[in-house]
């Protein structure tokens, strides 16, 4: 049922209809209820096996000397709970973007040690973020890069007007992406006790986590929403692709 739902989203999001669509009552009960369970499970794989799969993506990192740090709900999580957010169904971490074959390098290491690609996003041919899956788990991978002094920018693709869906045997690509860039401010990172691991995080992480979240990260909300903050939209290029990855 699933399947067969998504299989007809994917072709409706090429026409006209689907954005009309999408506010039927009907279809809007049955996505909810299908992302509500979904996201239930992502839950659970976290407080199971994220520490697992952390170690398990800190451990591919250094064997090639990259850098990386916690990121997003992932870094709130250590800084203002001590652990992963309850409510939160995805690691996030971060790395400089150090050229496409880096990082697959990194996704070599990934593999090796159990992880399966799900997808990624690039701009101008150059990669912005990578998901991988490990035991339900969804690790994402942002890239970051130094555009301002004291700032690491990473990029938001997001399907909007031009967005365009092509379905292949194993994969199904994405294009026509709307995107938004990130600023946060970044000085360097600093090692943390996470878990009963050291992992690394931004040297500035208040700074760092008040551009993200608001003056007001270290308040627990669990409605809060990222759009409050007022990340504008880049004026559209046609220079974005995705890729979703057909799990087996």
């Amino acid at each position: 049922m699933n399947a067969f739902i998504e299989k007809i989203k994917s072709v409706l999001r090429n026409r006209k209809i689907y954005h009309s669509m999408k506010a039927n009552p009907l279809l809007g009960k049955v996505n909810q209820h299908y992302k509500d369970k979904m996201t239930a499970g992502k839950r659970e794989s976290v407080q199971k096996y994220g520490l697992e799969s952390l170690n398990l993506m800190k451990q591919a990192f250094n064997e090639h000397g990259r850098e990386f740090w916690l990121d997003y709900g992932t870094l709130l999580g250590a800084v203002r709970e001590k652990d992963f957010i309850g409510h939160d169904f995805d690691i996030d971490v971060a790395t400089f973007f150090n050229g496409n074959d880096a990082a697959k390098d990194i996704e070599k290491a990934l593999i090796s040690k159990g992880f399966k690609k799900s997808r990624e996003f690039k701009m101008d041919g150059k990669l912005v973020e990578e998901t991988y899956l490990y035991k339900g788990v969804n690790l994402d991978i942002f890239y970051y890069y130094q555009i301002f002094e004291g700032k690491a920018s990473c990029y938001s693709l997001e399907e909007g007007e031009n967005t365009i869906y092509e379905n292949h045997p194993k994969y199904t690509k994405v294009t026509g992406l709307s995107v938004r860039r990130i600023d946060s401010t970044f000085t360097g990172i600093k090692m943390i006790d996470f878990k009963g691991g050291q992992f690394p995080i931004p040297e500035c992480y208040d700074q760092y986590l008040k551009d993200n979240y608001g003056p007001t990260y270290m308040i627990k909300d669990e409605n809060w929403d990222w759009s409050t903050m007022g990340v504008g939209t880049l004026p559209y290029k046609e220079n974005t692709e995705a890729f979703q990855f057909k799990q087996d």
